[in-house]
């Protein structure tokens, strides 16, 4: 149990999604729901005047600002707030771009409250998120702190390997890559095949965490 309760803050544009999250939470004594907003913009005006707030639960797509957009401003200017996006959808596209604005983590719309409680709890402690598409191993190698040139070495990736993973982290299809690689499908597929194995990492969308979090990538750009 947690002394304080942590802190949090809900966006989406739809007033029966929060109405029925903020109930939810209610039932953690650990959780408080410190204020609503319907998008971006509210957010903006209300989070200074609610001082701290350790996590939003932020949407991703809405009306006014997205959150996209919004997550960038927080990290910007309240970065000791964490957000979790939350969405609809298992779209790798809008969960990349969201990582690279600076969530910490996503989940599902259609989470149990138990998942959901783990996931506050969870980013609120460590200040990141995973679920099934980062492994333990991926998780560690996060939170050790090491440079790149250690976690490359030890984990044996070639120049290909690190560029395909930058790449992971664009909005590129795996068709575009293999354009921009001068390579063929096929090879571009051995890739991601190779760092499953290597990385301990099932898709794509763990790919893109992993060189987001080692900084392969800037944040403000789209490749190194």
């Amino acid at each position: 149990m947690i002394n304080e309760p942590i802190r949090i803050a809900l966006v989406d544009d739809h007033a029966l999604f929060r109405s029925g999250i903020a109930a939810l939470l209610k039932e953690f004594e650990d959780l408080l729901i410190v204020f609503e907003a319907s998008n971006g913009r509210e957010l903006q005006f209300l989070l200074p005047e609610h001082l701290p707030i350790h996590v939003v639960l932020m949407d991703i797509k809405m009306p006014g600002l997205n959150g996209f957009d919004t997550t960038e401003w927080i990290c910007n200017y309240y970065p000791e707030t964490s957000v979790l996006a939350l969405s609809m959808f298992d779209e790798s596209t809008d969960i990349i771009k969201m990582l690279k604005a600076g969530a910490g983590g996503y989940l599902l719309k259609e989470s149990s409250p138990e998942e959901l409680y783990a996931a506050i709890t969870t980013i609120y402690r460590d200040g990141f998120f995973s679920n099934e598409l980062v492994s333990d191993k991926l998780i560690k190698s996060l939170k050790s702190g090491r440079h790149i040139e250690d976690w490359y070495e030890q984990y044996n990736l070639n120049q290909k390997e690190l560029e395909f993973l930058r790449l992971c982290a664009t909005e590129l299809t795996y068709k575009q890559i293999a354009e921009t690689m001068g390579v063929a499908e096929r090879t571009v597929e051995n890739y991601r095949q190779s760092l499953a194995e290597k990385l301990e990492i099932k898709n794509r969308v763990g790919l893109a965490l992993f060189a987001i979090k080692n900084k392969l990538v800037s944040l403000g750009n789209e490749t190194l």
